[in-house]
């Protein structure tokens, strides 16, 4: 197997008050998506912790095209598309009913020694089992500048119980809402993000208190660079870039 592919339908409770899917929520389904088809080759969550190994995300880069709406229906695509001795890249696309894509990303992962809590080659058996497929949305990562400009809006917040997944880590997606819950009002309720990128350096734990950063770049319109760290230590780095809403 190569790709894999999922539908859904979007539920209301995934929309915005404008009725489009929110931004986090693409990314969701496709990390939704990555796990199906990690189980569907015996190489899922339960079956990789009994030999103690796990997937541990470093970063996303993704783009939307266009938001669909509640109750439109969309397709998932997602395939491994190479490997590099502890270190696999995976992409995805969603496709509408039009057959559209109206959104894309690329993530690159670490294949991890839980017991050591460090990363292991990754095993031939499971790359012969992924295959891949040598496609890539962004073949190259964007470069995270260090934060220029004036600090804009800095936030303090605490890891809730909701955001923590089954591996009993913060969720990956919740780093992004956080990235969005910093910007003021007016990029939110004006416009709709396009792109972003983020890179996590450190776990965020339960209880922990973090902060929210973020930066409007001084050389790119719409783009802000931002930044979670707990106790001052950088935890995760990412840029936004905003359209108006009607692209």
């Amino acid at each position: 197997m190569s790709k894999y592919w999922k539908k859904f339908t979007i539920p209301y409770y995934d929309t915005n008050s404008e009725g489009y899917i929110k931004p986090e929520n693409i990314l969701s389904y496709m990390a939704e998506t990555s796990s199906w088809h990690s189980d569907s080759l015996g190489l899922g969550f339960y079956e990789l912790s009994k030999k103690n190994y796990a997937w541990m995300l470093l970063r996303w880069e993704a783009e939307i095209l266009k938001y669909p709406k509640a109750k439109d229906n969309v397709v998932i695509g997602t395939w491994t598309s190479g490997f590099d001795r502890f270190y696999a890249t995976r992409e995805f696309v969603m496709i509408d009913e039009s057959g559209d894509i109206v959104a894309k990303a690329t993530t690159k992962w670490f294949f991890l020694d839980i017991k050591k809590r460090r990363p292991k080659r990754i095993p031939d058996e499971i790359q012969v089992k992924y295959s891949f497929v040598e496609e890539f949305n962004f073949p190259d990562f964007t470069d995270m500048d260090e934060s220029t400009g004036d600090l804009v809006e800095s936030r303090l917040m605490r890891v809730r119980r909701s955001d923590i997944d089954s591996n009993n880590h913060v969720n990956n997606i919740r780093y992004i809402e956080w990235m969005q819950e910093g910007l003021e009002d007016r990029v939110l309720d004006n416009m709709k993000l396009h792109k972003l990128g983020i890179v996590y350096k450190k776990e965020i734990l339960p209880g922990d208190e973090f902060k929210t950063n973020w930066w409007r770049d001084e050389k790119r319109d719409k783009y802000f660079n931002h930044a979670i760290s707990v106790n001052g230590e950088l935890n995760a780095q990412g840029f936004t870039l905003w359209k108006g809403k009607d692209f």
